[in-house]
């Protein structure tokens, strides 16, 4: 049996090495989530570009891969944080190293990990990542760096090296260029992550759970997504409405219905 090392990155930063076996596959169908951040465009080309390619690239004969792109706070509020097993991160930052378009939240969820020192809560997720920024800045990197760093503390792995694209490389140091060779160098450890035998889904379910209750304490306008009203919500909905058809019946509202007017 034939045995092959993934690199991966520990919390601390030390780069593991852990041997997987070859005998793990790929479920029939697997989609892979494009996360991006973006105060100009490019990391939000970025992200295009790369889930465009992806059914190309990744997909096997075992098993089909699909990916969507959106924002980071669009897979906290409308994919309601539903970690899949593998997802890529492609953001820059803006300002004095604060979130870009798009990121806000998801970086205050990230701020919250690090404080709170949250760790285990994603376990059983992977990610890619590549940020952007430009070295002009004292703050340049910031947002990427503590995203990275919060997606580790929580329990997270990282597939490959963290992509460093600058908006003032010169040469072989341009930004496009960086990011395309970051893409082109982790095809194979992409592939590799989707070999294996994936996480069990109590893992993946708890992520999403943990990142939505954290979610919650912080957002006042975030709500988790009701599968079904319930007998409570029904209640809510019909109290109101009987109070207010009886207070129009009071007040002779309602004397339409009791005494209609004859036709003429």
């Amino acid at each position: 049996e034939r045995e092959r090392e993934r690199e991966r990155e520990s919390a601390t930063g030390t780069l593991l090495v852990e041997n997987k076996s070859e005998s793990a596959t790929m479920s029939q169908r697997e989609e892979i989530l494009v996360l991006y951040g973006s105060q100009t465009g490019n990391s939000e080309q970025a992200a295009i570009d790369l889930a465009e390619k992806i059914p190309d690239k990744l997909s096997v004969d075992t098993g089909v891969v699909t990916a969507r792109h959106m924002q980071l706070d669009d897979f906290l509020e409308i994919e309601r944080a539903k970690w899949p097993r593998l997802v890529v991160i492609i953001t820059s930052s803006y300002g004095v190293g604060q979130a870009p378009l798009g990121c806000y939240k998801f970086r205050a969820l990230c701020d919250a990990i690090i404080e709170r020192r949250l760790s285990g809560m994603l376990e059983g997720v992977s990610y890619a990542m590549c940020g952007l920024g430009d070295s002009k800045y004292t703050t340049f990197f910031q947002n990427p760096s503590t995203i990275n760093a919060a997606l580790l503390a929580a329990g997270a792995w990282r597939v490959g090296l963290l992509g460093k694209a600058d908006a003032s490389g010169e040469g072989e140091d341009e930004q496009a260029k960086v990011i395309q060779r970051w893409v082109d160098t982790h095809w194979t450890k992409l592939a590799r992550v989707l070999a294996e035998d994936p996480p069990a889904p109590e893992k993946l379910e708890r992520a999403q759970k943990k990142t939505l209750v954290l979610c919650e304490e912080l957002f006042e306008d975030f709500s988790p997504k009701k599968m079904g009203l319930g007998f409570g919500g029904m209640m809510t909905i019909i109290v109101p409405m009987i109070l207010a058809v009886l207070g129009a019946f009071l007040c002779g509202k309602l004397d339409f219905i009791l005494k209609p007017k004859e036709l003429a």
